[in-house]
């Protein structure tokens, strides 16, 4: 089983034992309907389920179930939470989760190798690529700047343009 980091809690939340999520994805009222939520404690995974999530700003407020107190959610403040690959939603043609792009190789339209994928910004215009290679390139997601991204052969190939200053 495979798990994909969706989320960092940033802070408790209240005295009854929520935590305020910040949401690595886009985020839409109904965007984390996930059953069980996973993080790593001394080395070893735990599974927490969700017994109310609700949208409050641009952050999550999640409570789990046997977590009643404050200080029982010390342990999650300022840990990544998975969830399980076959949990995630469906994507449309054309979409990607981050952990599908970090790590792949970006090359131009030539060939010639630029780097690797290290992160995805998302901003409120277009996700970008953060690419590491000789330095640091930024590539908008935009038809004007990728030519195409194939996970399965390990590839994002830019136009040109992607890497003038």
């Amino acid at each position: 089983m495979r798990f994909v980091p969706v989320g960092r809690v940033v802070s408790a939340h209240g005295v009854r034992g929520e935590v305020k999520f910040w949401y690595y994805n886009e985020t839409r009222k109904d965007s984390l309907k996930y059953p069980s939520f996973f993080v790593d404690q001394s080395g070893k995974t735990v599974e927490l389920k969700p017994s109310g999530i609700r949208l409050q700003g641009n952050a999550f407020v999640i409570k789990f179930r046997g977590l009643e107190t404050v200080e029982s959610v010390q342990f999650l403040i300022r840990k990544e939470l998975s969830v399980r690959e076959d949990d995630l939603p469906g994507l449309d043609e054309g979409e990607y989760y981050d952990y599908q792009l970090i790590g792949l190789d970006v090359v131009a339209e030539d060939d010639r190798v630029i780097g690797k994928v290290k992160g995805v910004m998302h901003t409120t215009a277009n996700d970008i690529l953060i690419v590491d290679g000789v330095r640091e390139v930024l590539v908008p997601m935009t038809e004007n700047h990728i030519v195409n991204i194939s996970p399965k052969d390990g590839l994002v190939r830019i136009r040109e343009e992607a890497l003038v200053e």
